[in-house]
């Protein structure tokens, strides 16, 4: 059995809300993803702005883009006959 403080600690670490931590790497590029698509939680966008690393989150942004375009190159390029 874990001592009355230690227990006191671990449940309020535990009441911390997702949107007061500092979002990973991966749930940033996911919150770039998700604003390319125009859908996004309030909280999400909430928690992004307040802890988020905005280096992160222009490099996602421009890696997206790349990524779309060349996508929409490569279709053009199968339709369009050669």
């Amino acid at each position: 059995m874990l001592p009355v403080e230690i227990q006191e600690k671990t449940m309020a670490s535990d009441n911390i809300k997702d949107e007061d931590k500092a979002p990973s790497f991966l749930q940033m590029v996911g919150s770039t993803m998700l604003s390319f698509l125009g859908v996004s939680k309030e909280s999400r966008r909430q928690r992004d702005f307040k802890h988020g690393n905005p280096k992160v989150f222009i490099a996602s942004g421009f890696i997206l883009a790349f990524l779309f375009i060349m996508v929409v190159v490569g279709i053009v390029q199968l339709v369009l006959p050669g």
